[in-house]
């Protein structure tokens, strides 16, 4: 939740549940994107887009946390200026993070519990970054400034889907999930795809 400043789960009657709403007593920033693992490791990013007028800044980092299938809130980096789209690899063993400010793409490799360990850069957008997608065979979409950049699991730059305007997120669906939806600053595109993507 933006505005709401904490990580929340809405039950099927429509109550709202927050799950993190601080860390080291002091209240997160925005909470902006986020994936769960199957096992139930939550993984989210909290840049300062969302925070209402009026209210401050607590945290003096922009941060990636994890959440844990038991409830504890972990920071996984504090080293980005502008975090933001998540993604899991097909296999769940790594997670990715982009840092809209520098555009680049960082991955944490996860043990079988989920914990995360940095692994470096991967590769960098060449401006912007926002939402991540990821297809079968593990190549990362990415929302950028210059339309959706499309990187191997090893960082190999496969080219760019040239969108209308600048995208914001993506994701696949459909029910061969091989269509690649692309929100942008006023219209939802999509794209057919040759290998299919993680929902």
């Amino acid at each position: 939740e933006h505005s709401g400043r904490r990580l929340a789960r809405q039950e099927a009657d429509g109550s709202i549940v927050a799950l993190a709403e601080r860390w080291e007593g002091k209240r997160l920033s925005s909470p902006n994107d986020v994936i769960t693992r199957s096992d139930g490791n939550i993984y989210f990013t909290d840049p300062p887009y969302g925070i209402p007028a009026g209210q401050m800044q607590e945290l003096n980092f922009q941060g990636l946390f994890r959440l844990d299938p038991g409830g504890q809130l972990s920071l996984v980096d504090s080293g980005m200026n502008r975090p933001n789209g998540v993604a899991l690899s097909p296999d769940e063993r790594t997670l990715y993070a982009v840092d809209t400010s520098s555009g680049q793409i960082r991955r944490y490799a996860l043990d079988p519990g989920g914990a995360p360990q940095p692994q470096g850069p991967l590769a960098t957008t060449g401006g912007g970054g926002d939402g991540i997608a990821v297809d079968d065979a593990g190549n990362l979409y990415v929302a950028a400034s210059a339309g959706v950049r499309v990187f191997s699991a090893a960082g190999k730059d496969l080219g760019t889907l040239k969108v209308p305007e600048v995208p914001a997120n993506v994701g696949f669906g459909d029910g061969d999930r091989r269509t690649l939806y692309i929100t942008a600053r006023t219209s939802l595109y999509k794209a057919r795809m040759p290998i299919a993507g993680l929902p």
